[in-house]
């Protein structure tokens, strides 16, 4: 996770977790990866709050869950974390029942398991896109079209070069696959190159950031509008504050009066109950195996402090 978005993605999945166990009560253990540098207020927070990637690699888990980050490098394997990431995505495979890679960790796992490099998209591929399920495996049950997910990315793995041992759950014509499951060594996969743990304002805080980026010099297009997440009015009051933002002298503050406030009460989130569902679908999966096949039988981690999430799950975070 980026410094910026460090503790927002935290909450999302122990939130969207929250919801998606129903009467299960989760315990979450935090482990962080080496090789990131880290801001002074993020990296006292994980010093307090997440134990060390190693400390994880002599147990065994019922789940895990590998979250992404902005990539830094041209290629993966010339990323910071690269050994620590494929090291975590090894031990899950016969550490676990069943495990989440989520967008950067996904393109990382189809890499190490089968050589298959991302490809850059000619542009950042932004917002909230309809899908149909594919196949009746367990992990997409109860969801039936259409089931909206986010995506937020500037690059992709497209799914002709994946091989058979990959299943396509969840397609939409507009992009290339969103949710993959993949049986290898004791644990069932799954990928996932979209976002169904985000906030309702978390594509308007991630273009907010790209435009600011872009009107500083430090990327060369400007970005998108996310696609499907606003109505036509939304999508004006951006494109003309980019406009306007473009045509201001290079003394003035770029960002000064951007409508966050305006915009965001024209976000429906539509992806939220379909996200819900899909992790229950995996819990209840991670369950199933547990009764009919080898269990993930070491002890959880032990929630060194509790949080109390909506008032209806007891989360544990180590």
């Amino acid at each position: 996770m980026p410094d910026a978005a460090f503790a927002d993605t935290e909450d999302q999945f122990t939130t969207l977790l929250n919801e998606a166990a129903g009467h299960l009560e989760l315990r979450v253990g935090l482990y962080s990866l080496p090789g990131l540098r880290r801001n002074e207020g993020t990296a006292s927070y994980i010093a307090a709050n997440y134990r060390s990637i190693e400390q994880l690699f002599d147990r065994r888990v019922d789940a895990a869950i590998v979250t992404g980050t902005e990539p830094l490098a041209g290629r993966l394997p010339d990323e910071p974390y690269w050994a620590a990431l494929t090291e975590l995505i090894s031990w899950a495979e016969v550490s676990t029942t069943s495990t989440v890679l989520s967008c950067l960790a996904a393109h990382a796992a189809v890499l190490l398991f089968d050589g298959i490099e991302r490809e850059r998209l000619p542009q950042k591929c932004s917002g909230v896109f309809a899908h149909e399920s594919l196949t009746s495996h367990p992990l997409v049950e109860g969801l039936r079209g259409p089931v909206f997910v986010p995506h937020s990315r500037l690059n992709d793995v497209p799914g002709h070069h994946l091989s058979d041992g990959y299943a396509s759950l969840l397609g939409s014509p507009e992009i290339s696959w969103t949710v993959l499951a993949r049986e290898s060594g004791n644990c069932l996969f799954m990928f996932v190159q979209g976002h169904p743990e985000y906030w309702t304002t978390s594509l308007l805080r991630e273009y907010k950031r790209d435009l600011q980026r872009y009107l500083r010099g430090e990327r060369d297009s400007s970005p998108p509008v996310p696609l499907h997440y606003l109505d036509e009015e939304g999508e004006r009051l951006l494109t003309r504050f980019a406009t306007e933002a473009r045509a201001r002298p290079s003394s003035a503050d770029p960002m000064a009066g951007f409508p966050f406030d305006e915009v965001k009460e024209r976000v429906v989130n539509t992806w939220r109950p379909h996200g819900a569902r899909l992790y229950k679908n995996w819990i209840q999966e991670i369950l199933r195996r547990r009764q009919d096949g080898p269990p993930g039988n070491g002890e959880a981690p032990a929630p060194d402090r509790a949080v109390d999430e909506q008032g209806t799950r007891s989360v544990g975070a180590g």
